[in-house]
């Protein structure tokens, strides 16, 4: 998230700014969402983690059938699944209609090691 008074980056789920104290969206409930990000179980790439960032942000490493979930506020943001092999960005956008997504993710297997792989969104 980024700070709408001063524009610093802000940790992800903070109700206020670090750098000039102003609260963030997500002090009024009104303005909360979550994303869950679900690693599926797999045999093949298990031992490989995946590092995921919330808008450049790190929020935590999916290993093989682990979730990770944080609230965010309701807008649009940049999520990064981070490999030894390949990135891959995905935006998603929240919104008042939309305020809960979850992400299934596989690993996908390449000559040498495993990459993220989106395998559905779903809105809930």
């Amino acid at each position: 998230m980024i700070c709408t008074n001063c524009g610093c980056k802000l940790e992800i789920g903070a109700k206020f700014c670090s750098h000039c104290g102003k609260e963030t969206p997500l002090v009024k409930d009104d303005n909360v969402g979550k994303i869950t990000i679900i690693r599926a179980k797999k045999i093949f790439g298990w031992a490989i983690p995946f590092e995921v960032y919330i808008d450049e942000v790190k929020l935590g490493v999916l290993k093989n059938n682990t979730t990770l979930t944080a609230p965010i506020s309701l807008s649009e943001h940049e999520i990064k699944f981070t490999s030894t092999e390949k990135d891959v960005i995905q935006r998603i956008a929240l919104d008042t209609n939309k305020k809960d997504v979850t992400i299934y993710i596989i690993p996908k297997m390449g000559l040498i090691a495993a990459k993220p792989a989106i395998k559905e969104i779903k809105y809930n």
